[in-house]
This record gives C-alpha cells, structure tokens and sequence, in this order.
C-alpha cells in the first residue's frame, strides 16, 4: 500500500488533488481511499487530505501519519508547516517550487522532487495569479516520480471529476509530467500496511484561549499575500501598528514599521488603513 499526504491551502484544490489521485488509481484497477482533513475554514487556511492506493481492499480508516509521500501545493508551507512529520524513511516529499529539489531543507532520509506548479497553472489560467489552482499540474508530476498512477488514467479522471477547463487541466498534468526535477530518486515505496499511529486529539481553543494574538496562536501558515512596506513613502504615522490585529509589527531603530512575518497572517488591514498606502500585498511564493 502507498499512503500520500497532501499540504495545501483552501482554494489550491488539494482535497479535489486527493480524490482525482484515487479516481486515477481506480481507473488503473487499484483500490484506493480518499479523505480530507479541514482545520479552519477559511480560504488561504492549510489542508490535509489524504490518499492510500492497494492492489487489495483497505481496512484502514485512519488519517495518514506515517506517508510514503508528501505533496506540498503551497510553498510558504514549506517554511511554517512541519510538512514532513512522519514521512517514512526513503519517503518523498514533492513540492510546488522553483527551487532545485537540492535546495529543500529536508531531513536526509528524505527524498525530494519539485516542480514550478504555480508557473504552469499561471499559464493554462488555472486560478488567478495570486492563487493559482496547482492540483493537476502536482499530480501529473507525481505520477512522473511515483509511478503510482499511469498518466493515461490521470488523464480519465480529469476529464471525469474536474468541474471545468478540462483541456487546460489535463495539459497542467502533462507539463506538471515532463518538468518535475528530482534528486536522488531510486524509488521503491514498500507496499505493505503499516500499523496506524493514533495520535491524541489536540484540545481546541476555547473562551478566552481564542481572543490571543498570532503571536501566541502562530497563524502565519494562514498567510497567502504578504504585505511590503515602501519606506521611501513611509511617513512614521503608526496606523499599521495601531490597527494590526495579531501584533505582527513593531519598529526599527529609526522608527519605521516592521513586519514581523513569523506572526503575520497576511489579512490585509495594515495596507487598507495606511494614509500614504505605502504597504503592498504581495502573492506568497
């Protein structure tokens, strides 16, 4: 059995990532399973799902905390998600990136590929620039450096399951195929069921625990836009500092404002009550 673990953010399309990989492994005459886990509702929020693919019926119905595979759809994830947690030694992790597979900060057992997904999802207008929609061209590179899917089969799920833009998303798929970049990738996923790891339930924030701020709560991997301050326009009035809801900015020695990056969710407000608008929101990645 191979078990993938999908890291994206609400909207990338990583839930629809997971259900095309089991449709696709089902046109392959495999047994698959699919679920998602949702944390916070909220586009731009991150999002698990996950996929297990067999030659035999899967029992298990627990959510994956030891996978083969790691499929990261966001870059910034990267940076703010401990996105290989678990990854079994020899696992891969693919990410959405224009870095070498070389450059990833990954554990050595781990074994890395990536491809530039947002660029070929900006090019077949899959999603809008700033949240481009990499689901299919992420999957079509997996099927390349996995092997667990044909892509003759990814392509019938897609033309299947896939609401709209069929053509631009099976296209994704083939470049997502012929571009991916891999390091050391002599690949051989065991196929053998391993003993799920129950993890305890964490407790949730209640009363009074959810009013803190992301410095307390760290809701940085919320982030999608990243606000840019113009310094040479910067006129010292504070508002950025004075309407930040998660305490996110502080000064220099020359009191100009600071975005502390680790803490910021990238929600916009300093931009939108700065008098000079001298804060940009800029795409993450």
């Amino acid at each position: 059995m191979i078990e993938v673990r999908f890291h994206g953010r609400g909207g990338q399309g990583a839930v629809l990532a997971s259900e095309l990989l089991a449709q696709a492994a089902f046109q392959d005459g495999k047994m698959p399973q699919s679920f998602p886990f949702f944390g916070v509702e909220r586009r731009g929020a991150p999002v698990m799902a996950y996929t297990r693919v067999d030659d035999h019926p899967i029992g298990l119905r627990t959510s994956i905390t030891a996978p083969d595979v790691v499929v990261v759809l966001d870059p910034g994830l990267l940076r703010t998600v401990p996105v290989t947690e678990g990854l079994k030694p020899g696992g891969i992790l693919l990410a959405n990136s224009r870095l070498a597979p070389e450059a990833l900060k990954v554990p050595d057992s781990v074994r890395t590929a990536t491809v530039d997904a947002a660029m070929i999802a900006r090019a077949h207008h899959l999603g809008s620039p700033t949240m481009p929609i990499v689901n299919t061209a992420m999957l079509g590179a997996l099927a390349r450096v996995t092997g667990i899917v044909a892509p003759e089969a990814l392509d019938r799920a897609i033309d299947a399951f896939v609401p709209g833009h069929r053509l631009d998303n099976r296209a994704a798929a083939s470049d997502g195929f012929q571009m991916v970049r891999t390091g050391k990738m002599a690949i051989s996923v065991e196929r053998k069921i391993v003993p799920p790891v129950i993890l305890p339930t964490p407790s949730l924030p209640e009363g009074p625990v959810a009013t803190l701020p992301s410095r307390t709560l760290h809701t940085a991997a919320w982030r999608t836009l990243t606000p840019q301050i113009h310094l040479d326009r910067c006129t010292k009035c504070n508002f950025c500092w004075k309407f930040c809801p998660d305490d996110a900015i502080g000064f220099d020695s020359a009191g100009y404002p600071v975005i502390h990056l680790e803490f910021c969710k990238g929600c916009g407000i300093c931009a939108e009550e700065c008098p000079p608008k001298t804060i940009e929101m800029v795409a993450e990645g």
